[in-house]
């Protein structure tokens, strides 16, 4: 179908909404430039004072956090010198360390022990513990200094600690072990904000050289959406005091300042937002000029309502209703195009007649597509019939029958003509009557070849796997006889080992290169006794051979076959066609009656 429109000369400024804005945008965008220009330059202006304010305040802000690092690392050096005097003395240790922690002006600490080189702490106010499961700690003693550490979850008061670390050393300076503080990161975080009353906002954190995040004024899970997304605390780490603006983690622009402490080992970052500072400043100097720019952009939002109220929200409700029909919702929409205009009213008028066409179109093409499939199922229903009134008959001949020879091959025909009987029974109960599954085509030839061909004195061991394979009818003809043959003749000549049951093997498997691959193995049992497989129905008669290549004849394949030991394996692939391939085979002119690829007698 060909949608015919007069095509303008410059489709993208045939809408009256793009054409409003683009007319106003155009008077008003010499103003919208230098008031941008303008207020640019005062942001510049705001960020660099902001900046220097923030650089000179970090430090006031951080005095309670930082005193609290300073009395922690004085106290744990203490503690080290005094502990060094003792020896081993757990008594006198353990007595300094608990009034420690009696004393008031230590209530802010957490933890305090000895740990000696064997990692088996007996010294400490809050029990004895067993610390070999952390070997680092023997490293940090023979650093030799004193360190400071974080530990999101500390183990006696469960909550983030700083960790403050100093080797102890006896009389000939040897060191003996290590004593550690522990400071809660709340404590800290507390007295900042009792100190200055600061918002949750602004964050002061210190960290060390090796860009390790310490201490906080905030919760750490909330610094690290303050810290700046394009550089890591290693880089900030100098000697220098500095001050810059960045963007956070989060998504917001900070700025930031940084100060060195304790001789460069430690180092304080403050985060301060920048609507805090920017906003004051632009609140005293407020430039005029960004009134021409905000009527620029209430220009073109008022182009826009007007273009959304008159068209673009009509031509929304209709391109929905036109979408959910196209992906197959088949219930009348009710188009609301209330104050449209006359053309886009014409247009959902026109859409919905055509809806109420196709739904007319399709109910009529089910209902004979339905019609199709009583049919079929009913011709494939009495086919299958006729095939097991022909197998019945068959049987009472078989019963007549003097000779094995004749009953042998009457048996033979009766499998054969109950496969076909198989196949049509398949057909009428597939939904859709398109194709058959052949794992299921597989156990049903399977289960009627058991129950016709095998004997119950000597019962059978099955195992099967089947893939999940469909076929066109056109195919399942010659595989269901083709199966028949090959599971007919591994039954006759199955045997197994005195004491053994026989066994069988049906594998259906897709192969990488997308043909189909059937395996039907037997059990053998010792070599003198085994005879010749596929010699037909009776001895010297090769019809059962010569079946199996003309139905792997009409699926463009062949007959393979392996025997070891154990089993004998017969295997073969084919190319499963597709629906569409067979139906244009089909429709070529060939006639009815004439005969396919079977062995001449």
């Amino acid at each position: 179908m060909t949608i015919r429109a007069a095509r303008p000369r410059f489709p993208a400024l045939s809408g009256l909404g793009f054409r409003m804005m683009v007319v106003f945008g155009i008077v008003l965008m010499p103003l919208a430039v230098l008031s941008y220009v303008q207020t640019r330059q005062y942001q510049a202006e705001a960020a660099a004072r902001a900046e220097a304010a923030v650089l000179g305040s970090t430090m006031q802000a951080a005095n309670p956090m930082i005193g609290s690092i300073l009395r922690a690392q004085g106290a744990v050096s203490g503690l080290a010198a005094a502990l060094g005097t003792l020896g081993a003395d757990q008594a006198a240790c353990q007595a300094l360390l608990s009034d420690f922690l009696r004393n008031p002006a230590n209530g802010d600490y957490s933890f305090v022990g000895y740990i000696p080189r064997d990692l088996q702490m007996q010294c400490s106010p809050q029990g004895p513990r067993d610390l070999s499961d952390f070997p680092e700690l023997v490293e940090v003693m023979d650093q030799g200094e004193p360190t400071v550490r974080v530990n999101p979850n500390g183990p006696v008061s469960h909550q983030s600690v700083l960790i403050f670390s100093h080797p102890v050393s006896d009389a000939t300076g040897r060191i003996v072990g290590l004593v550690s503080l522990s400071l809660p990161h709340a404590i800290i975080r507390t007295k900042g904000e009792e100190e200055q009353g600061q918002s949750r906002s602004d964050a002061l954190m210190t960290f060390d050289a090796e860009g390790n995040l310490l201490a906080a004024s905030v919760p750490l899970e909330q610094a690290q959406a303050h810290l700046p997304v394009d550089r890591s605390l290693k880089a900030l780490s100098g000697s220098r005091a500095s001050s810059f603006t960045a963007v956070s983690t989060n998504g917001a622009e900070r700025i930031y300042a940084v100060v060195p402490l304790a001789s460069g080992k430690l180092f304080l970052l403050g985060s301060w937002p920048m609507t805090g500072t920017d906003a004051t400043i632009l609140q005293a100097s407020f430039p005029i000029i960004a009134f021409p720019a905000l009527m620029w952009l209430a220009s073109l939002l008022v182009a826009q309502l007007a273009a959304e109220h008159q068209v673009l929200r009509h031509i929304r409700t209709l391109r929905a209703s036109i979408t959910s029909f196209a992906a197959g919702n088949r219930r009348l929409p009710q188009l609301d195009l209330e104050g449209a205009p006359h053309e886009l009213r014409s247009v959902g008028r026109a859409f919905e007649r055509m809806m109420e066409s196709v739904l007319h179109d399709e109910a009529e093409l089910e209902d004979m597509v339905h019609q199709k499939e009583v049919l079929l199922r009913e011709v494939h229903h009495r086919v299958k019939n006729n095939l097991q009134l022909i197998a019945s008959i068959i049987n009472m001949q078989i019963r007549k029958a003097r000779s094995p020879e004749s009953k042998g091959l009457l048996k033979g025909l009766q499998d054969r003509v109950m496969s076909l009987a198989t196949i049509h029974r398949e057909l009428y109960q597939t939904t859709g009557l398109t194709d058959i599954r052949v794992d299921e085509l597989l156990q049903s030839i399977l289960r009627q070849i058991l129950r016709m061909a095998g004997n119950p004195a000597r019962p059978f061991i099955v195992e099967t796997d089947l893939e999940d394979i469909r076929l066109t009818p056109d195919q399942a003809v010659p595989l269901s006889l083709l199966v028949t043959e090959a599971l007919t003749n591994a039954l006759k000549y199955s045997s197994a080992p005195p004491g053994e049951r026989p066994r069988l093997r049906v594998v259906l498997r897709r192969r990488d290169d997308c043909r189909a691959e059937i395996e039907i193995a037997n059990s053998l049992g010792v070599s003198g006794s085994r005879p010749t497989l596929l010699a037909g129905e009776e001895a010297g008669s090769g019809l059962g051979e010569a079946l199996l290549r003309a139905f792997a004849g009409q699926l463009g394949s062949s007959v393979t076959r392996e025997e070891d030991s154990r089993e004998f394996r017969l295997r073969f692939d084919f190319l499963p066609i597709a629906l569409s391939e067979a139906e244009e085979r089909l429709a070529q002119n060939q006639p009815e009656d004439e005969p396919e690829n079977l062995p001449s007698a």
